[in-house]
């Protein structure tokens, strides 16, 4: 990929997208226990449910799905490695946000969004399995772990893009790497 001043900027406004925190949002917006210093101390849609009920975490949801999604699916006539390697952009303004100290959430709501919107099949079963994990175990952080795990295993067989899969493998440690202390937990547990 041959990269113009366009990429650059598209670069710092998906960054920028992705920092937007929805939990602190809803926080601020809803007079809810602040994400940050309740439960998991983390400004994600899960904490949001847990500290401050159904709603809050439902827009919390919403909008880190949609700060995923929307901006991808505006790209539909892009390549599709090329809006993959900018939707890893919003997935680390999500992560890493500017807004925030440089701190974020996990990235599981914003990477469905990108991920439905770059392949609605891959997107669906990535959601399919996460859905499936949580009805079985009631654990939003292992059906996380298991459904970005399988992420590259959906994608080497329902596309056929060497270098989509490989993004898919990379956007996935990203994602594990995120929940190392979840990981670790279960493994003490």
């Amino acid at each position: 990929m041959e990269l113009d001043s366009t990429y650059y900027i598209i670069f710092i406004i998906f960054y920028l997208v992705g920092s937007l925190p929805f939990a602190l949002i809803v926080y601020k917006f809803m007079r809810t226990a602040d994400p940050r210093k309740s439960g998991s101390m983390n400004p994600g849609a899960t904490n949001m449910y847990r500290i401050a009920g159904p709603l809050p975490g439902i827009f919390t949801f919403l909008g880190d799905f949609l700060k995923g999604f929307i901006p991808i699916y505006l790209l539909a006539e892009q390549n599709l490695v090329t809006a993959y390697i900018f939707s890893l952009f919003i997935l680390l303004g999500h992560m890493f946000s500017v807004f925030n100290n440089f701190k974020g959430g996990k990235g599981v709501a914003t990477s469905f969004g990108f991920v439905l919107a770059l392949d609605f099949q891959i997107g669906l079963a990535v959601l399919i399995t996460w859905g499936f994990v949580f009805l079985l175990k009631k654990i939003s952080g292992l059906s996380a772990i298991i459904s970005f795990l399988f992420l590259p295993l959906i994608t080497f067989f329902i596309s056929n893009n060497q270098d989509f899969f490989l993004l898919s493998i990379l956007h996935s440690i990203i994602i594990l790497l995120n929940h190392h202390k979840n990981i670790r937990e279960m493994l003490e547990s």
